[in-house]
């Protein structure tokens, strides 16, 4: 049987395999539209899921969420240029190594950060802290309950009955 180059190039382009071969599965990027490529990289989602490792010697630990935003964020850096940067995260100040996907330090409190090329804040997704004053017990913000008093103006202020008419009217329960 004489087959052609083109012949079998049109095989390989067909994705037709010889028998026992099996197809390697497809990622999500390989199975997606260009169209649909194109949005996940304008709205920043689109990334390479490459992990980001942590030095030793710094003592950081990252949690699952952290590390994936922070993948993210490497992807950006990378887009971008950056070669070293400094990332806020969940108040955090860290140094990552964008080529190397690593965090290899803590940027200082106050001051300069050397020797990076760009920085990005990933924001603040701790839950928010306990609301407490001295002596009191600690309550959550979501416990706290309005207990339906009204407040009164000091009675240094001058009296307007046009604005105590419409205070009185969003006060009013329904």
């Amino acid at each position: 049987m004489d087959v052609s180059s083109a012949q079998l190039l049109k095989l390989l382009g067909s994705g037709v395999l010889p028998p026992g071969v099996n197809a390697a599965p497809r990622s999500s990027v390989e199975q997606a539209s260009f169209a649909d490529l194109l949005n996940r990289a304008r709205q920043g989602t689109l990334g390479s899921a490459r992990p980001i490792t942590v030095s030793d010697d710094i003592g950081v630990t990252l949690t699952d969420d952290q590390q994936a935003r922070l993948s993210l964020a490497a992807d950006q850096l990378e887009t971008a240029g950056v070669r070293v940067a400094m990332v806020s995260i969940d108040g955090q100040k860290l140094i990552l190594d964008v080529t190397q996907r690593e965090i290899t330090g803590i940027a200082p409190a106050d001051g300069p950060v050397p020797n990076i090329d760009g920085a990005i804040d990933l924001g603040d997704l701790r839950p928010p802290p306990e609301l407490t004053l001295p002596g009191a017990t600690p309550v959550a913000a979501e416990q706290i309950k309005p207990t339906g008093s009204t407040l009164t103006p000091p009675s240094s202020l001058p009296q307007s009955p046009t604005l105590l008419h419409l205070l009185a009217s969003m006060t009013k329960t329904g």
